[in-house]
């Protein structure tokens, strides 16, 4: 009984504390158009257990792993800790065509707390939208994967 409490004390004290500090521990970013063939690009924004970070970029070109800063890392985690669920309900596009880009993000180690955004039609002029955070996040994981937003199109 001791055993259990402890773990359940253990796993409240993790989750409560990363909730609090958006101790961020992966990003996964997904673009595709099922429209044009090879567009998919995913990329992982991960950290190890020496607790430095790094980056896979898989396209239907190549497989490349890049290592992060950890002001460069720090910005990202911002950056995604910024995005407001609101504003990317909020805004809403119609367009024919358009590519899907997905942003999902774990603030805990423990499997089951992740946070899943997922926008059609997003383009390099939502700056001026409710997108904007949103765009700001796609735009500092893209410059760590090395790609360029017209790399998507």
């Amino acid at each position: 009984m001791k055993l259990f409490l402890t773990l359940i004390l253990f796993f409240l004290s993790v989750s409560i504390y990363s909730q609090t500090n958006n101790n961020i521990h992966r990003i996964i970013f997904r673009h595709n158009n099922s429209v044009v063939i090879n567009s998919g690009v995913e990329i992982y924004f991960f950290k190890d257990f020496y607790d430095k970070f790094y980056i896979d970029v898989i396209t239907y070109k190549s497989k490349n792993k890049y290592s992060v800063s950890n002001e460069k890392a720090s910005d990202l985690i911002n950056a995604v800790s910024k995005i407001s669920p609101i504003a990317v309900v909020q805004e809403v596009r119609n367009c024919l065509d358009g590519g899907r880009t997905e942003i999902e993000f774990s603030t805990s180690i423990i499997a089951g707390n992740t946070v899943n955004y997922s926008i059609y039609c997003l383009n390099i002029e939502d700056e001026k939208t409710a997108w904007s955070d949103y765009l700001n996040a796609v735009n500092l994981i893209l410059d760590l994967a090395k790609l360029k937003f017209s790399d998507l199109e």
